[in-house]
């Protein structure tokens, strides 16, 4: 099967047709001066058949020697194998909080970038496992689908911060439904949700959220980010430079306590683990190693295991289709001149 490295190199191929037009076009407009200044009968004897054949092949030369580099540089490539992988695994979805709150900075550098840490943690743990990416606060949503490109997920973890969502607050039954919605339909088990917070949840309907998870047979799994002292939430301008505190509407500044206690009723419902950053060593690598012995699933995945790459060779043949197209003379008398010089 064809594939291209860099198929947008392709629209380029336009300009083959463009410039075959473009010489039609100049050369019946230098036959038309040339017509104006000598008789019709010495057209002939200025331009012989033979000239005009030999003229005409170098240009068809010329043009296929850049239809070749175009496809040279178009990365043009055979597979030369179809390979069917087979990859145990289970479906992970990481939903992390992007509320005001996650600004906080009671745990170095931020409860944000180092939940960030730890998810960047988890994906160099996972060994044939699948990823998603959920980004929630006042409302969800899907940041990164399921994917076992560890590398784009990576790249969409990078993207999330406090300014992604526009509505402000800690929806948890909205990120887990959000969530439960991305899961492939045709997987009915071998999943999971590994939900990271400071646990200020503001609203309602958890408890059904979490009970419809569990129906599924869907294993959530917390992570508690925060101390149970508090920290105020930090505001910043935009170059960075602090300004302020979160306040309330009495002006007041704002401390933002980890709650734990809806973090650890949302696992227990579904049969997954709550654990606090801080508290336990290493809690992302103790819940991928829950996921680990939990049921796991067999799916395929196909790739072609081998490309030839084509560049080499037809960079070769442009190559050779110019040596000839310069080297052709334009007439045939003067190509029995030089046989003759050479004989």
């Amino acid at each position: 099967m064809l594939n291209f490295s860099h198929p947008f190199i392709l629209y380029f191929l336009l300009l083959i047709p463009l410039l075959w037009l473009l010489d039609k076009f100049v050369s019946k407009k230098r036959k038309k001066e040339i017509e104006k200044y000598i008789q019709p009968g010495m057209v002939p004897r200025l331009y012989p058949e033979d000239h005009r054949s030999l003229l005409k092949i170098k240009k068809i030369l010329f043009l296929t020697a850049i239809l070749f580099i175009i496809l040279a540089l178009s990365g043009l490539r055979v597979g030369s194998g179809l390979k069917e992988l087979k990859q145990e695994g289970m479906d992970v979805i990481v939903a992390l909080d992007l509320s005001n709150s996650m600004s906080a900075r009671d745990i170095e550098p931020s409860r944000l970038e180092r939940s960030q840490y730890e998810v960047k943690r988890l994906i160099s743990l996972l060994k044939g496992d699948r990823i998603g990416l959920i980004a929630f606060a006042g409302i969800s949503y899907l940041q990164c689908p399921i994917t076992s490109d560890y590398r784009t997920a990576d790249m969409m973890l990078e993207m999330m911060d406090c300014d992604l969502l526009p509505v402000q607050g800690t929806a948890f039954s909205d990120a887990i439904n959000t969530a439960l919605n991305a899961f492939p339909e045709e997987n009915q088990q071998y999943k999971a949700i590994i939900l990271i917070s400071d646990g200020e949840d503001h609203e309602q309907n958890i408890e059904k959220a979490a009970r419809r998870a569990a129906e599924e047979h869907v294993v959530i799994y917390t992570l508690g980010v925060g101390t149970l002292k508090g920290s105020t939430i930090p505001i910043y301008d935009e170059q960075g430079k602090l300004v302020d505190y979160m306040r309330d509407n009495n002006g007041r500044v704002i401390t933002t306590v980890l709650q734990e206690n809806t973090l650890k009723e949302i696992a227990s419902l579904t049969n997954g683990r709550y654990y606090r950053l801080g508290a336990v060593r290493n809690p992302i690598e103790a819940i991928y190693d829950h996921i680990l012995h939990g049921d796991r699933q067999e799916y395929q995945t196909h790739e072609f295991a081998r490309y030839r790459e084509l560049y080499l060779v037809f960079a070769s043949v442009a190559l050779i289709l110019l040596l000839v197209s310069v080297a052709l003379p334009e007439s045939r008398k003067k190509l029995k001149v030089e046989k003759v010089e050479k004989g």
